[in-house]
């Protein structure tokens, strides 16, 4: 093989590697990391530092140099980052730094070019990528003070990796974008006190939350046993396996299970997860169950339902039971009032808030006072 062929499988197979590493590094504990890694090792810089910022920010949203002294990232991060001189750079071009910010700005920039006479020096290529969402990614290549100065070869092949970063950058923000709403809606079921597990097609746990596993090792009606739900009612057992086998219910089902200690029944809710087909075909949810203790689990406060909707006494305590997923037999046993009273106090409670169901009311208070709730009695 000649030396232009080897060396065109060599530069293929970096690129393949530095792509690789681009794209797996995203779902990493730390993302970017593998990825920047393999670009220094690539370019033979002796630094990489990478910079995601929202535009216009003071203080950028993430910072890497790999490698680096913590001390100069939080030097730059704190001081310098606002007045860096090496911004706004032409969008996904490579930009030399020397060609980019002039000898004669040193004294503008004085504690810029302190900066970097104290840690890496000059030699600098530079490359912006803006998304219209208005996330920013800058990244950065250096090489030492006795290495060779970048040549035209290295900027074009950094400049090769543009159209990928564009891709990752996408990627990665939707990731951050799913997580954060993940985090968000886990973190009000677990305020509610709602266990939530989540099923394969073959009725196989693949995901629950803390609640739920409080729940089930109490072992009181319902456990995990193995992989899978029991519930020790045969006959509810039996519904909850017909409603795994139906797989695409679109209504959910309710069950009320019993508990041999005698604390009060809990409520599993069976609904489908409406995942793609080739997410059901590769082990992913099928089926969501919630689960909930609505004797013990945290109640709304009837002080903030009354001030809010203008309710009385009784009907806000009412109202805040109902809103915790108490049955109007339950609520009127915790209240200590008869069945016919609760009834009568809800249709006021209905009349006052121009909702007509149950569920309504129950929409409402949560709707109205999010994070409201306070530990059971």
């Amino acid at each position: 093989m000649d030396d232009g062929a080897s060396s065109a499988k060599e530069r293929y197979a970096d690129i393949a590697d530095l792509l690789a590493a681009l794209f797996s590094s995203l779902t990493d504990e730390e993302p970017w990391a593998a990825f920047l890694d393999q670009l220094a090792r690539s370019a033979d810089a002796s630094f990489v530092t990478f910079i995601l910022t929202p535009r216009g920010a003071d203080r950028p949203g993430l910072f890497l140099t790999p490698k680096g002294d913590p001390a100069v990232g939080t030097l730059y991060t704190s001081s310098l980052f606002a007045t860096d001189p090496f911004t706004g750079l032409p969008d996904g071009k490579v930009v030399r730094f020397r060609d980019f910010v002039p000898a004669e700005s040193q004294r503008r920039h004085a504690a810029y070019f302190q900066f970097l006479a104290e840690t890496t020096g000059d030699e600098v290529l530079g490359l912006e990528i803006r998304e219209p969402g208005g996330l920013e990614l800058r990244l950065r290549l250096t090489r030492g003070r006795q290495q060779a100065a970048f040549t035209e070869q290295d900027e074009a092949r950094f400049e090769a990796i543009v159209p990928h970063l564009r891709i990752a950058l996408r990627l990665f923000d939707r990731l951050a974008t799913g997580e954060t709403e993940q985090q968000i809606y886990a973190g009000a079921i677990e305020q509610m006190a709602v266990g939530m597990i989540l099923l394969d097609k073959r009725g196989k746990v693949i995901r629950l939350n803390p609640t739920a596993s409080t729940i089930l090792a109490e072992g009181d009606g319902i456990a995990l046993r193995g992989t899978g739900i029991a519930i020790d009612d045969a006959e509810l057992a039996r519904a909850f396996q017909a409603r795994l086998s139906a797989g695409d219910e679109d209504v959910p089902l309710t069950i009320r299970i019993p508990r041999p200690s005698g604390g009060g029944d809990l409520l599993l809710v069976i609904g489908s997860a409406h995942a793609p087909d080739y997410v059901l075909a590769g082990g992913g949810p099928a089926t969501v169950l919630y689960l909930s203790d609505p004797v013990h689990a945290p109640r709304v406060s009837p002080e903030s339902i009354r001030e809010l909707l203008g309710l009385t006494q009784s009907e806000s305590a009412i109202a805040a039971d109902i809103a915790s997923g108490l049955s109007l037999t339950d609520c009127a046993a915790h209240l200590g009032i008869s069945p016919n009273t609760v009834r009568a106090h809800l249709r006021s409670i209905f009349a006052k808030t121009g909702v007509k169901r149950q569920s309504q009311l129950v929409h409402l208070v949560h709707h109205s006072l999010p994070g409201l709730t306070r530990p059971a009695a």
